[in-house]
């Protein structure tokens, strides 16, 4: 009985909903040969929204909604929008830190300047670290790196911090 009520704290949160924001910045490179573009990689800002669900201590379903841009200061325009969806697997380090892999889908628009224009899908991977507070470990901040295989770009990846809120 002892053990039940000292390991419960520390499962209370093994499941449920949550739900979130993360911002950061990343790194789109265009594909060699782009009509009309006059460079070759650029940094975007990224902002993300995020919900799903943890499965168990090991295990979540997340899906977000991504939007990266970078300033356009005297330079093409780059923009890069998507809903996504993926597996995670985590793994707890304590009670308050966990490391998380996940590997999903994106389904999104690409724009490059004026110039073009693409709706695509494709493969995302990330990975990153849960830090949980509060006495539930109702809290969660989170720092993750994406890598998108996106078409129109030859490449896409962000590096991202933000928060959670664990239902």
């Amino acid at each position: 009985m002892l053990t039940c009520i000292c390991i419960a704290p520390a499962l209370a949160n093994a499941e449920g909903f949550f739900a979130g924001g993360s911002i950061g910045f990343g790194e789109a490179e265009i594909k060699p040969g782009t009509p009309l573009v006059s460079l070759t990689d650029d940094t975007l800002a990224s902002v993300k929204g995020i919900g799903g669900y943890r499965v168990n201590d090991y295990l979540a379903v997340e899906g977000s909604l991504v939007g990266a841009a970078n300033d356009e200061d005297n330079r093409q325009e780059i923009t890069f929008a998507a809903i996504t969806g993926s597996i995670m697997g985590i793994i707890p380090a304590s009670p308050a830190f966990e490391f998380f892999g996940k590997a999903g889908m994106y389904l999104g628009e690409t724009e490059i300047g004026n110039n073009s224009s693409e709706d695509e899908s494709g493969f995302l991977a990330g990975a990153g670290a849960f830090i949980n507070i509060g006495s539930r470990r109702q809290f969660t901040i989170r720092f993750e790196y994406e890598y998108y295989d996106v078409d129109e770009l030859d490449e896409f990846w962000s590096f991202m911090g933000g928060f959670q809120y664990n239902f």
